[in-house]
């Protein structure tokens, strides 16, 4: 079987690692192209990792001969659009978290997605750490007992901190979301309701409603059990752990010490040399699905939900209340 051809859509730090992952470390795929608004930085991403060819648009990529796939690596509020036209374009959707920064537009690019028959993968890498895996499994084999609370901590380096206001409610739509997904994943129950409380306190800053730094959300699942997730992005470096207490016990997944320094073509990507496994790891199982024709493991029911838990946790915030994942959709 020849390999699959994709081509990557947005040049930024993720762009970066899919499109040399591609071009090294997943059998059976081959960068065909890269896009980005920025010509400069799609040509030199293509020249690193082999690629035929770079465009400046999604457009002109999607036209590219033989494509079958397509990665999104651009701006969230880019992502439904992208996939409408890849959608219509017969290829194949891998779309980095969030789906959409609002759940109706979320909706119309899953929607399409849906009508066309292509595989959709959404990128939820923690699903693929081994680390957190190595947790999940403990825990449902029962090595805490019974699950009744579990802490995610989740922390970016104040390094890391965008030079641009983000849009309003991007700690929960771009970080908080992979919690609320693997929090579901680790509990196996639904969430019933959320409650998010935080604010900007970088540089002795208080509450605010655009986007906080700092955050905490309470989830409570349908099962009974209870779950926080601290998010911050001033921490003084990165800190990913998780501990799940149950009836009997607690399992715990601690920091895995790397070189938060690691770069790739030059931009520090602390995030990568962390959870570097598994970017290659979802990816292979991205192609695999593709290629074997089978069931997406990280489909549209995975990007809605995660999209639905976020929407909900970021009206908590603005509104100062616990709200019902019923309201949300």
């Amino acid at each position: 079987m020849a390999d699959l051809r994709i081509g990557v859509i947005g040049a930024g730090p993720i762009g970066k690692v899919h499109a040399a992952n591609l071009a090294t470390r997943v059998p059976g795929a081959r960068l065909a192209a890269v896009a980005d608004a920025d010509r400069e930085k799609a040509e030199a991403c293509a020249a690193a990792n082999g690629a035929d060819d770079a465009y400046t648009s999604d457009t002109e990529l999607l036209a590219h001969p033989g494509l079958a796939a397509v990665i999104i690596c651009t701006p969230p509020e880019t992502h439904a659009g992208i996939i409408e036209a890849a959608a219509a374009a017969g290829k194949h959707v891998f779309c980095e978290k969030p789906l959409e920064r609002t759940l109706d537009r979320a909706d119309i690019a899953l929607a399409a997605v849906e009508k066309a028959g292509i595989k959709f993968f959404i990128g939820l890498n923690r699903r693929y750490d081994p680390h957190f895996l190595r947790l999940r499994d403990a825990v449902h084999a029962g090595e805490a007992g019974r699950p009744l609370s579990a802490h995610f901590i989740a922390r970016d380096p104040v390094e890391a901190l965008a030079d641009t206001p983000n849009p309003p409610g991007d700690l929960f739509f771009s970080t908080t979301v992979h919690e609320l997904d693997f929090a579901g994943l680790v509990m196996r129950s639904p969430v019933e309701t959320v409650y998010a409380a935080g604010g900007v306190m970088a540089d002795g800053g208080g509450p605010a409603i655009d986007d906080p730094d700092t955050a905490i959300t309470l989830l409570r699942f349908a099962s009974g059990a209870l779950v926080t997730i601290d998010n911050s992005r001033i921490a003084p470096g990165y800190d990913q752990r998780i501990e799940v207490f149950g009836t009997s016990g607690v399992v715990t997944a601690d920091n895995v010490r790397a070189d938060v320094a690691a770069t790739i073509e030059g931009a520090t990507s602390f995030f990568t040399a962390r959870y570097g496994e598994s970017y290659v790891a979802e990816m292979r199982a991205f192609v695999d699905c593709v290629r074997r024709d089978t069931p997406s493991p990280v489909g549209t029911k995975e990007a809605r939900t995660s999209q639905v838990l976020a929407e909900a946790a970021w009206r908590s915030y603005r509104e100062e209340r616990r709200v019902a994942v019923r309201e949300i959709g």
